[in-house]
């Protein structure tokens, strides 16, 4: 092996190990989600800036209740995103034209405070 081309190959290694990934364009998200899946149910809701905050919420059929926190977690994600597909407010931005959105988890601490992360 030509020895000009290790450190090459380390790099791409530590790049690997690293699993940092990247886009080709970076685009701003227009809207943010902040989304929570309980053993219970799930919540979130949607803002575009200042301008539009919609809710949304349902509990867990017994099937659901039984995933781990990971699933319930996708899930609440799709289950919070096909919610807002129905809203009228959400239809008004026009959401063919969303690129990018935000999703932040939302949970309270042992001590009853909450945080965003």
């Amino acid at each position: 092996m030509n020895k000009t081309a290790i450190p090459d190959i380390n790099q791409w290694i530590a790049n690997l190990r690293a699993n940092i990934p990247a886009q080709l364009i970076q685009t701003p998200p227009q809207m943010a989600m902040t989304k929570n899946a309980a053993p219970s149910g799930w919540g979130s809701t949607l803002e575009k800036q200042l301008e539009m905050k919609v809710m949304a919420h349902r509990t867990w059929n017994k099937r659901q209740a039984k995933l781990s926190s990971s699933s319930r977690e996708i899930k609440a994600i799709t289950q919070s995103l096909r919610s807002f597909e129905k809203s009228q407010r959400v239809r008004e931005f026009n959401p063919q034209r969303l690129e990018a959105i935000t999703i932040q988890q939302f949970s309270t601490l042992g001590n009853g405070r909450q945080h965003q992360q």
